[in-house]
């Protein structure tokens, strides 16, 4: 019985150095097709990889925490350079994931992440904390997106917008399972906008007078308050 238990214990570091040391590129298939990966480095434990998502170049590395596998979690910490530049903790469990990221920077152009023939100013966020449950409800939000102003472009299902956004935040919160961003003004805290990201995976834009007014062609005698233009589509 002790010999058994001494060999199952041998095969049990064999198998954990061997998963330990395996090269990175393993994990190749759970990023096909989303990422298009076109060098690896490292191991799974501590690796790197260089591909592109959207066609925007996009360069990760990573280190796992093994003994959040004893709590029946992967968790990670990890820097992401490419769509976003941040530094995060990552962490999966069967209850769902979250995400802490820090120093995140969004560049200015089209973005990646809101559909095609949107375009974005610069945005930053010194801390920005995200959470999902397995079913899908999005459970923590905490923190905001600050931008300098700059061209704001919105392709909202057929109807472009372009509008020289001022300098503004995107304050997030939780609400009813989804989360919601906040578009206000940073001169007098003025509400813009409000962006939800529902729990069945819709995007929704609620646009206000305020907002649309930013466009030079524009003239309204709404309330700036006024919701003008609400738009939903699958993200």
């Amino acid at each position: 019985m002790k010999r058994f238990a001494f060999v199952c214990l041998l095969l049990l570091v064999f198998g954990f150095s061997v998963l330990y040391h395996a090269p990175a590129r393993l994990l190749a298939p759970l990023m096909q097709p989303t990422i298009g990966v076109s060098n690896w480095g490292g191991t799974l434990f501590n690796g790197q990889m260089l591909g592109a998502y959207s066609q925007k170049p996009f360069f990760i590395t990573w280190q796992w925490r093994a003994a959040e596998v004893l709590r029946l979690r992967l968790s990670a910490n990890a820097s992401v350079a490419g769509p976003f530049d941040a530094v995060l903790a990552a962490s999966k469990s069967p209850l769902g994931w979250q995400m802490d990221l820090t120093d995140l920077r969004l560049p200015a152009g089209q973005s990646v992440f809101l559909g095609p023939g949107t375009a974005i100013p610069a945005w930053k966020s010194p801390s920005l904390v995200i959470a999902r449950s397995s079913d899908g409800y999005w459970t923590q939000a905490e923190g905001s997106l600050l931008t300098a102003g700059g061209m704001l472009r919105l392709n909202l299902q057929g109807q472009v917008q372009e509008i020289n956004l001022p300098s503004s935040a995107l304050n997030w919160t939780i609400k009813d399972g989804n989360l919601v961003g906040d578009l206000r003004q940073r001169e007098g805290n003025m509400a813009l906008a409000t962006l939800t990201l529902t729990h069945d995976n819709r995007i929704q834009w609620q646009i206000r007078d305020r907002l649309l007014r930013l466009k030079p062609t524009y003239s309204s005698t709404n309330s700036p308050d006024l919701i003008v233009l609400t738009v939903a589509e699958p993200l």
